[in-house]
Formats: structure tokens, C-alpha cells, sequence
């Protein structure tokens, strides 16, 4: 697949989110070059789990603070995601799938999972959080 290109109009003008944004376009970019080289992709789920902890925490905080009213449905989808990584993972570890599939499977998800969830959901919080942050 073709990497991710980072656009400016992904930015929601929360420089810490979008710099975790940005780290996430680059593990599926970092994916999908291990996926066509046949190279290894153990190494994307530590990754990921890190990112999950970090990005999930301080959006989650974020969005409390500003007690964004969609708080709880977009509490929801990062754990979804969480369970999603974690049954891919089970998955892997169990050696039940050649590793080739399980990238790709990742690589769809994670590029299902930036379109929906960072381009929509996360754009939705985008005023708030932004106009809420400029009345302070």
C-alpha cells in the first residue's frame, strides 16, 4: 500500500494530539514497508500498545477537562481499539496466522481506524476543544 502523506487539514490545532496523530500515521507507514519487504512486524505492537496508552490517556484527559459531550461514545471506540489490538495480538502470539496476513489485517484497520476515528471523531472534538482553549 501506499505510505500515509501527513496533511496540514488533519490537524485539529491540539499540537500534543497532533503529534500523536502523526506517530500513528508512521507506524502504519513503517507497517506496510515491513509488510512489503517481508520484514518483521512483532515490533508495531509494542508500538502500538505505547501509543494506545499515551494517545488514549491524554485525549481521554482532554476531553474530560473540557467536558466534551461525546466524552463517553469516544471513550467507547479507543477501548474497541484496545480490544481490537489485543485480540491481534493473542492472534499472532499463538502463531495460528503467518505473519503476512496479520500485517495486512493491521495495516487495514489501522488505515480504516485513521480515516474514521482521527479524520471524524476526533474532528468532531476539534471545536470545542479549540474554542474552549481560546476563552481561557
Amino acid at each position: 500500500m501506499d505510505p500515509i502523506v501527513w496533511k496540514e487539514e488533519y490537524n485539529i490545532g491540539i499540537p500534543q494530539i497532533d503529534k500523536q496523530h502523526r506517530k500513528l500515521v508512521s507506524l502504519i507507514n513503517h507497517l506496510s514497508q515491513a509488510e512489503m519487504n517481508g520484514g518483521m512486524v512483532s515490533y508495531v505492537f509494542d508500538d502500538l500498545d505505547l501509543y494506545v496508552k499515551e494517545h488514549f490517556r491524554a485525549e481521554e484527559e482532554l476531553l474530560r477537562a473540557f467536558e466534551y459531550p461525546d466524552f463517553e461514545a469516544h471513550k467507547q471506540e479507543h477501548r474497541t481499539f484496545e480490544g481490537w489490538l489485543s485480540a491481534v495480538r493473542q492472534s499472532f502470539n499463538l502463531g495460528g496466522s503467518s505473519a503476512h496476513l496479520i500485517a495486512q489485517s493491521m495495516n487495514a484497520y489501522l488505515r480504516n481506524w485513521l480515516i474514521n476515528h482521527i479524520l471524524e471523531s476526533d474532528m468532531a472534538y476539534r471545536d470545542t476543544l479549540t474554542v474552549s482553549k481560546n476563552k481561557k
